[in-house]
C-alpha cells in the first residue's frame, strides 16, 4: 500500500461528562494543531490532554471539511473502542507532543547577582567573567562599573539599572538572585520568573494585580512564588483560551486541569493543592466571579510522619564539620529549633545571651517569637562571632549578605555521609528533631507549640507519634507469650 503524503486525523467516538463527543486523534504535527487552535469551538481536555467537541448533526462532516486540505481525515475509526475507550495518555493529542508544555528558551547557563551596601548606598554585584563580545558591549555601558579591587561588576540597585541589566545579559544567562537581593517591584519579579520562557502569541502573564495582592497581604517569599508558577501554569495550559475566558471557567473546569496533572504527571497530591489555593486565591482576587470554589476537589495528603534523628546521631553530625561557620549554624537550627530560612535571616543582635535566648524576627507568617539558646551554642557562637566578627546578619555570606541554604544543604548532607548517619532530610530534619527530644524529656506540649512558632497545637502534635517516650513502659503481648 502506497503510504499517504498527507499527515493522518483520527475520528473517534468517545464520552465525556456524559455527553457523546469526537475525539481528533493525530501525530505529532504542527500544522494541524494551528489549524486545532484557530478554531475555539474545538475544546481541550485538561484531564486527558486530548482535543474534543460535541458531536450533533453535521460534526463529522464539518471536521472532514475543516482538514480535508491540510491531512487525510479518516472515519473507519470512528466507533473503534481501543482499551474499552478508556482515555489515557497513549490516546491522548499524539505521541511526542505535550499539549501542557509551555515552550522553553534554550539553556542558559546561571549567573547569581548579590547585593552589597558601598559607603551607605546599596549596589548589585556580579562576579563573573564574560566572553569577549558580551565584555566588550558591556565596557560600553555608563550603568554598570567594574571594581579593580574586589573583582566584580558593580551598579546602583534601581529598577531602571536592573532592567537595563536583564535586557543585556538575558540572552546568554538566566539571572538569578541572592538572598540578599530583595525585590518588591512586580515587573522586576515577573521578568525574573518569566525569563525561562518564550514569549509567544499564547503566552500570557499572570496578572499584576494577583502578585500585588500576595506583596501587600504579606505572604512568604516561597508562598508568592509557589502561587504565581501555580497560576502561571494554569492559565498557559489554555493556549487558546484568553486570560477573559479562563477567569470565566468554574469549579468543574478547574477539577479537569488537576486531574490532567495527576493522570499525566503523577503530581502528589500535595502539589495538588497548593495549586488548589493558589488557583482559589487567582478566582477571588482577580476573576472575582462568583463561584463555588469549595466544591473543588482536594486530593487526601498522605499523613507522613516527621523524619527524626536520634541524639547519638545529630552529635555524630555536627563532629564531622570542621568549618566553625557550618558547624554554627547546624548547631543553632537544632539547638533553637529553626527553619532554615529562621537561622539565615537572624541578624547578630538577634542573639540574646544575657537571657539565653534567639529572637526570630522574620518567622513563617510574618511572626515574631523567641526560643531557646542553650550553654553550648553560646560557647559556639562566641568563638564564631570572635572569629567571623558578622556585621548585620548573623551568618553573612561573601559580601555581606545573608549565608546560601544551598550550601548549608550541602553541608548537612556532606556531614552525614561523612558520620555513616543513612537517614536522608534537610536541615528541617534538625527542626523535628529539637521538639522530639524536648518532647521526649517531658516538655510541655504547648511549650514546644510556642518555641517552633506553630498557629495550631495540631500541628504541634504530629511529634507525639514520633516520640518513643513512653513506650519502655509498654509491655508487649510477645512477652506474654511461653516460648
Amino acid at each position: 500500500m502506497k503510504k499517504p503524503t498527507k499527515p493522518i486525523l483520527f475520528l473517534n467516538r468517545i464520552e465525556i461528562d456524559k455527553k457523546a463527543c469526537i475525539k481528533l486523534y493525530f501525530r505529532n504535527n504542527q500544522q494541524i494543531l494551528t489549524r486545532i487552535r484557530a478554531n475555539d469551538w474545538i475544546e481541550f481536555d485538561a484531564r486527558y490532554s486530548i482535543y474534543y467537541l460535541e458531536e450533533k448533526d453535521r460534526t463529522i462532516g464539518l471536521l472532514s471539511d475543516l482538514f480535508e486540505d491540510i491531512a487525510l481525515v479518516r472515519l473507519d475509526y470512528l466507533d473503534r473502542l481501543p482499551q474499552k475507550n478508556k482515555l489515557n495518555k497513549e490516546t491522548c493529542v499524539g505521541t511526542g507532543f505535550d499539549t501542557y508544555k509551555i515552550e522553553k528558551t534554550r539553556k542558559l547557563r546561571e549567573l547569581t547577582v548579590y547585593s552589597i551596601d558601598l559607603l551607605g548606598v546599596e549596589y548589585l554585584v556580579i562576579k563573573q567573567h564574560f566572553a569577549n563580545d558580551l565584555y566588550r558591549k558591556i565596557k560600553t555601558e555608563t550603568f554598570i562599573q567594574w571594581h579593580k579591587q574586589k573583582k566584580f561588576w558593580y551598579l546602583k540597585n534601581t529598577k531602571e539599572n536592573f532592567t537595563r541589566l536583564f535586557k543585556l545579559l538575558s540572552n546568554e544567562y538566566k539571572i538569578k538572585l541572592s538572598t540578599s537581593v530583595q525585590v518588591s517591584d512586580t515587573e522586576i519579579r515577573q521578568m525574573l520568573w518569566e525569563q525561562s520562557y518564550k514569549k509567544n502569541k499564547y503566552f500570557k502573564s499572570v496578572p499584576n494585580e494577583f502578585i500585588d495582592y500576595l506583596v501587600i497581604n504579606n505572604y512568604a517569599e516561597n508562598t508568592i512564588s509557589t502561587y504565581y508558577s501555580q497560576v502561571f501554569h494554569f492559565i498557559n495550559t489554555y493556549r487558546t483560551k484568553s486570560l477573559d475566558q479562563i477567569n470565566g471557567f468554574g469549579a468543574s473546569e478547574i477539577d479537569k486541569y488537576h486531574m490532567g496533572l495527576i493522570n499525566r504527571r503523577g503530581l502528589s497530591a500535595t502539589t495538588i493543592n497548593q495549586s488548589v489555593n493558589a488557583l482559589k486565591l487567582y478566582y477571588r482576587v482577580v476573576a472575582r466571579v462568583k463561584l463555588k470554589l469549595d466544591d473543588i476537589t482536594r486530593p487526601t495528603t498522605k499523613k507522613s510522619l516527621p523524619k527524626v534523628h536520634s541524639i547519638e546521631e545529630i552529635q555524630k553530625i555536627i563532629k564531622q564539620v570542621d568549618n566553625l561557620k557550618h558547624k554554627a549554624i547546624l548547631l543553632l537550627i537544632y539547638s533553637a529549633g529553626l527553619r532554615i530560612s529562621e537561622a539565615l535571616n537572624m541578624e547578630k543582635d538577634d542573639v540574646l545571651f544575657d537571657r539565653r535566648l534567639v529572637f526570630i524576627r522574620k518567622a513563617k507568617g510574618k511572626k515574631e517569637r523567641y526560643t531557646l539558646l542553650s550553654d553550648n551554642m553560646v560557647m559556639v557562637l562566641k568563638e564564631y562571632m570572635r572569629f567571623w566578627n558578622p556585621e548585620k546578619y548573623l551568618f553573612e555570606g561573601q559580601y555581606g549578605n545573608k549565608y546560601s541554604d544551598t550550601s548549608i544543604r550541602k553541608v548537612l548532607d556532606r556531614a552525614r555521609n561523612k558520620a555513616g548517619v543513612a537517614k536522608k532530610g534537610g536541615p528541617h530534619v534538625l527542626r523535628h528533631s529539637f521538639a522530639t527530644h524536648l518532647l521526649e524529656q517531658g516538655t510541655d506540649l504547648r511549650y514546644i507549640q510556642e518555641l517552633l512558632g506553630h498557629n495550631s497545637s495540631k500541628t504541634t502534635e504530629i511529634y507525639t507519634h514520633v516520640s518513643t517516650r513512653n513506650f519502655s513502659k509498654i509491655k508487649s503481648p510477645g512477652d506474654f507469650l511461653t516460648i
